[in-house]
C-alpha cells in the first residue's frame, strides 16, 4: 500500500481502535495511565485528520481519453541535423516517461516538430502559448474541460484532457498533451523545464 491519506486514516484508525482495545483490558486506572490514554486518542485523531488533508489534496488523474488523430512524427527538414537529434531524443523521452500523448515544438512562426498522436491541421499558437513566451513561465492546464481557452488547441490535438506550454525563449515553445486530466507531476514539469533550456542553448548555437 502506498503512502497516500488513504493509508494514514486507516493507521490512525488502527491506532484509535487499538486504544480503546487497551483501555477496556485495563483492571486498575490510575491518573498516570488516564493521561496516556487521552494522548494516544488526540494522537490517533491527528493523524486521522491529516490523512484527510492529505487526500483533500492528492491530485487525481482522470481516466485516459481516447484521444482522435494518427501517431507521427513530423519535423522540419531545414532544421540541422545536430539540433532535430536533440529534439527527436527529447521528445521521444518525454513521451516515454511521462503521461504525454503528443508533443509540438514551434519555434518563431514555425512547427518544427510535431510527435504522437497529433491533428493534421496547421497550429498557430494563441492567448496562452504567447502568454508564456511573453512571461518565460510554464503554464499548466491541468483539465481542458473548463478552459475558456481551449479552442486554440484544436489544431494541436483534439479533445486533449491536459496541456502543458513551456517556453524555451520568447520565440520558442514547446507544447506538451496529456492521455489524461492532471497527468503531469511537478517532477514532470521540471524536467521539462531544464530540457527546454538546453534546447534554447542548441538554438542558439545554431543561429535557430
Amino acid at each position: 500500500m502506498g503512502f497516500n491519506g488513504k493509508s494514514l486514516i486507516l493507521i490512525g484508525i488502527v491506532l484509535f481502535l487499538f486504544q480503546i482495545a487497551n483501555f477496556f483490558s485495563i483492571e486498575r486506572i490510575t491518573p498516570e495511565l488516564e493521561r496516556a490514554q487521552v494522548l494516544a486518542a488526540i494522537a490517533s485523531l491527528i493523524i486521522i485528520l491529516i490523512g484527510f488533508l492529505f487526500k483533500q489534496f492528492e491530485p487525481l488523474a482522470g481516466e485516459r481519453a481516447d484521444l482522435k488523430g494518427e501517431n507521427k512524427f513530423i519535423f522540419d527538414k531545414n532544421i540541422p541535423d545536430q539540433v532535430i537529434n536533440e529534439l527527436a531524443w527529447g521528445s521521444e523521452a518525454i513521451l516515454t516517461s511521462t503521461a504525454a500523448a503528443s508533443i509540438l515544438i514551434h519555434n518563431n512562426g514555425v512547427n518544427i516538430l510535431r510527435r504522437g498522436i497529433t491533428s493534421s491541421n496547421d497550429f498557430n499558437p494563441g492567448e496562452t502559448c504567447l502568454r508564456s513566451i511573453n512571461d518565460m513561465k510554464i503554464i499548466s492546464l491541468a483539465n481542458t474541460k473548463f478552459y475558456p481557452g481551449r479552442d486554440e488547441f484544436l489544431n494541436f490535438c483534439s479533445d486533449i484532457p491536459s496541456i502543458l506550454v513551456v517556453p524555451i525563449n520568447n520565440r520558442a515553445f514547446i507544447l506538451i498533451g496529456g492521455w489524461s486530466a492532471k497527468c503531469f507531476t511537478k517532477s514532470d514539469e521540471k524536467w521539462i523545464k531544464n530540457w527546454s533550456k538546453k534546447v534554447n542553448n542548441i538554438f542558439l548555437d545554431n543561429n535557430i
